[in-house]
């Protein structure tokens, strides 16, 4: 009977560390940028277009591919938000030419105060380079903007997969926030572009 229930004990012992072993690291909820913290602009054209003319490569440094949602998509979202359409002819055009996000190793110090403190391993930096077009028939007006914008953060090396990934969103939004102001500013100067 004392035989029975240590083996009985040995096994309840066991069976817990094998479920303690399986226990998978939860993912956590994918971050939604909410374009709404965004003004829109009522734009002065009839429709919008959306280029995306990148194609991220899937090597080091890059990592887009592994955010969700993926920084064009992003990108687009902001552009669909943003510059809408309020004319009664007329075409604007947001052309993507560069969505990047890369993770790039930092050299590390080797001294024993370096060795002993959890420095910034990695650096993560979001780059973000669009046109915007504007095509009014009406008067023949055209206009074109270049925007390019760029957000670095640093990651510090006992950052564990979440962290950086929460860093990756972060890198991300600033660089479209970057490119939010530039585009303002930039639009602002084209007469008759944006309506009241």
């Amino acid at each position: 009977m004392l035989y029975g229930l240590i083996k009985l004990g040995l096994m309840i012992f066991i069976s817990g560390l094998l479920v303690s072993c399986n226990t998978v690291q939860s993912k956590p909820p994918s971050i939604i940028f909410k374009n709404a913290a965004y003004q829109p602009l009522a734009i002065n054209a009839r429709r919008l277009e959306i280029i995306d003319n990148w194609q991220m490569p899937i090597v080091d440094p890059y990592v887009g591919h592994q955010i969700n949602p993926l920084p064009s998509n992003v990108v687009a979202d902001w552009a669909a938000h943003v510059l809408r359409p309020a004319g009664g002819s007329g075409e604007v055009v947001f052309d993507m030419e560069q969505i990047a996000v890369t993770l790039t190793d930092m050299p590390q110090k080797l001294d024993l105060k370096g060795l002993l403190s959890d420095q910034q391993s990695r650096k993560a930096t979001a780059e973000i380079k669009a046109q915007i077009m504007w095509l009014q028939p009406i008067g023949g007006t055209q206009a074109r903007v270049d925007l390019s914008a760029s957000h670095s953060i640093t990651v510090r090396e006992s950052a564990n997969t979440n962290e950086v990934r929460e860093v990756l969103h972060k890198t991300l939004k600033g660089a479209l926030l970057r490119l939010d102001v530039q585009a303002r500013k930039e639009l602002e100067k084209i007469e008759q572009l944006i309506l009241p």
